[in-house]
């Protein structure tokens, strides 16, 4: 398993982003369910993107304790194919509905990326697996990015009405 550090990099940088998730919403006046669908859906994607990147990044080499080396790849890329397809599946026919266009786009290329894993667990071999683990933890750690940078920019532009609408003079 050569790309062990880079997977609890990984973790770490995903860590980070649902910690200043956190921040935003502690820092933000009003709950959760009064924010626009977009700010919901960005924080959703956040938080729930960010245990899956975790749980995903740890899962090689803990299942490297028990089993053979060569079925590792297989059934990690074979669970977090399964996990991915399922979650942007019903992401995309049931909740991005009235979600902006750049979350439909991103979760058909979800689709598209799940059932690339799933078909590269079946018939690819050790490193090809790997390979494709890796670049679908990068995939969802540039969505966790891209939801991040939309929510900051969708709370400086409520702050911004805010201020231009207490400003009457």
């Amino acid at each position: 398993m050569h790309s062990t550090a880079l997977m609890l990099a990984i973790a770490q940088i995903a860590v980070a982003l649902a910690g200043f998730s956190a921040i935003i919403v502690a820092l933000n006046n009003k709950p959760i369910r009064k924010w626009v669908l977009m700010d919901q859906v960005n924080i959703r994607l956040l938080i729930q993107l960010s245990i899956v990147v975790i749980f995903f990044s740890l899962i090689p080499s803990l299942l490297a304790i028990s089993i053979p080396v060569s079925d590792v790849w297989l059934y990690s890329l074979w669970s977090y194919g399964l996990a991915h397809l399922a979650d942007a599946a019903y992401f995309l026919f049931f909740k991005s509905k009235r979600a902006p266009t750049i979350f439909r786009v991103a979760a058909i290329c979800g689709v598209i990326v799940g059932l690339a894993q799933v078909t590269i667990a079946w018939f690819g071999g050790d490193i090809a697996r790997e390979s494709m683990y890796v670049f679908t933890l990068i995939w969802h750690l540039g969505v966790i990015f891209m939801a991040f940078i939309l929510l900051l920019y969708q709370m400086g532009d409520t702050e911004k009405a805010t201020n231009n609408s207490g400003n009457t003079e």
